[in-house]
């Protein structure tokens, strides 16, 4: 294993001791990337490493690097609800505070103020891909413009009720579709949020929907991520 893969390895595995010898032995580490070009910041970012990223912004990480597909740090820890290096991030100025990054962090205030400020809703997001792929298929709120309806699907998705209950007030379809087809309630399941799947089956939310890549519903979702308690919520424990 070369230096530029044994540095994403320490950061995936959680060896912070390896990750600061091979700083200090060649900080250029911190600029290495991965087939997808995610760089050891996203991987502290997917795996909410906060003392790795400090390690890492301190050896001169870049703080907007993108991924293959456009994703910086900051965005790749609101997707993966990484709130610990999201505020590390922000702390040392990583740009691109947005709706969905708001949502996907639980930032409630936040995120109430972009929807007061009376600013286009599509001013406040990263606008979809040109071409649907298989992440995001034709049907889901991000690829058919529902602003509020992705924004509350990411929210749901790491389990922040709050800010889910006020875009649910502001207009949100509580089935909106997000990666692979799944609904806030899918991957809330699979996540593990149980105060947000309560929420999201107390406002009418469809058990039976299938997502569009594992034809599956939120109950099998939840059986996916081992969360026996949530299937019993969902009807079938």
């Amino acid at each position: 294993m070369n230096d530029a893969a044994a540095i994403l390895q320490a950061i995936r595995d959680g060896d912070l001791p390896a990750v600061q010898r091979l700083l200090t032995a060649d900080p250029r580490l911190a600029h290495a990337s991965d087939e997808h070009l995610k760089t050891p910041l996203h991987w502290a970012a997917e795996c909410d490493r906060r003392d790795a990223a400090e390690m890492l912004l301190d050896s001169g990480a870049d703080l907007e690097a993108t991924t293959s597909w456009g994703a910086t740090a900051l965005d790749w820890a609101a997707t993966m609800g990484s709130t610990k290096v999201a505020d590390v991030l922000l702390a040392r100025g990583a740009k691109g505070m947005n709706l969905v990054v708001a949502a996907s962090l639980g930032k409630l205030d936040l995120v109430r103020q972009f929807l007061d400020s009376g600013a286009p809703l599509e001013s406040l997001a990263k606008p979809a891909p040109k071409e649907p792929d298989d992440h995001w298929v034709a049907d889901s709120a991000r690829m058919k413009g529902d602003v509020i309806s992705h924004v509350f699907y990411c929210a749901c998705r790491n389990g922040h009720t709050a800010v889910a209950a006020l875009l649910l007030e502001r207009g949100a379809d509580v089935n909106a579709r997000g990666v692979f087809g799944g609904t806030g309630l899918h991957w809330a399941a699979i996540n593990g949020h149980k105060e947000t799947v309560e929420f999201l089956v107390a406002h009418g939310a469809d058990l039976t929907l299938r997502d569009a890549k594992f034809d599956s519903t939120p109950e099998g979702w939840a059986a996916e991520g081992a969360h026996d308690e949530i299937r019993a919520l969902l009807g079938c424990a």
